[in-house]
């Protein structure tokens, strides 16, 4: 991918932990501007097994943005050029997390999602001062 050529990337297969957490070659990837309920929550093995179904045994390429608590977070992609993080979004199995995503992929969000997931107070948008 031409984004690797200006920027750090992660590329290899991935394992997935969760909806909106990966792991390749060792590292801990989460991903950028998602939202998905963790495996403790009412929907959050369905996220990681959606998750499993996007990936397959597919590489993954991440491209870093940052870091937080001890993992990248990253936009990641299939080699088909899917966009992970949205992926997981449309088939309504997690959320735009607006305060990280900037709105990014809210309008990607199927109808009722918002009704049927829970979203994470640290999602919402902060206010500028």
């Amino acid at each position: 991918m031409n984004e690797c050529l200006i920027v750090a990337c992660i590329i290899g297969l991935a394992a997935v932990h969760d909806g909106d957490t990966i792991r390749i070659n060792g590292h801990s990837i989460r991903l950028q501007g998602v939202d998905a309920e963790e495996l403790t929550e009412l929907h959050g093995s369905e996220a990681t097994a959606a998750m499993e179904s996007i990936i397959g045994d597919k590489v993954v390429t991440c491209v870093i943005e940052g870091r937080s608590y001890n993992r990248s977070v990253a936009t990641c992609f299939l080699p088909d050029g899917t966009n992970i993080n949205r992926e997981i979004i449309k088939r309504g199995y997690a959320l735009d997390c607006a305060r990280y995503s900037r709105g990014r992929y809210r309008t990607d969000e199927p109808d009722g999602a918002r009704d049927r997931l829970l979203q994470k107070p640290y999602c919402e948008r902060r206010a500028r001062t």
